[in-house]
């Protein structure tokens, strides 16, 4: 029996050939069909890229096709890698600039507060000796003017 199947298959063996070639054509078929999607879907998107980047993307040669768009484009991300960079160095250097005014603004406050408290004590003193000799002179009028933060008079 298996002699028989043999014997027949021996005489159908330039059919069954056949059959694999055409097999393993139908394989490569698909194949290349998802190739070519692939492909095609690729170019869609460079034509995509490059219509928004503001070149065109056809030429007549297949070999040049895209080129012009690839350099283009290539322009567009260096300069936004620039323009991130000097952004950055900005940011960077107005950070720095506000934590200077800072300092500087604090520094300046500690010595007002110091200036405001030591007028209050020098008007504390002249309001005692006013006091102390019923009479207001000019050291008791420099006292107010350092306590109003203006500056003492001029004789």
């Amino acid at each position: 029996m298996i002699r028989a199947i043999l014997s027949k298959l021996r005489g159908e063996a330039a059919f069954l050939v056949l059959l694999a070639v055409a097999g393993a054509g139908a394989w490569h078929y698909v194949l290349f069909q998802q190739v070519r999607a692939d492909r095609d879907d690729a170019v869609h998107r460079a034509e995509i890229v490059c219509a928004r980047s503001g070149v065109e993307w056809g030429a007549t040669d297949t070999a040049a096709r895209g080129v012009l768009c690839a350099r283009h484009v290539a322009g567009l991300v260096a300069f936004r890698a620039d323009a991130d960079q000097q952004t950055a160095r900005l940011f960077a250097k107005a950070m720095a600039d506000a934590s200077a005014r800072t300092v500087k603004d604090n520094q300046a406050a500690r010595l007002a507060a110091e200036a405001a408290s030591a007028a209050a004590i020098r008007m504390e003193t002249a309001d005692a000796e006013a006091e102390r000799r019923n009479r207001v002179d000019r050291e008791w009028l420099a006292a107010v003017n350092g306590v109003a933060g203006l500056r003492p008079p001029t004789r």
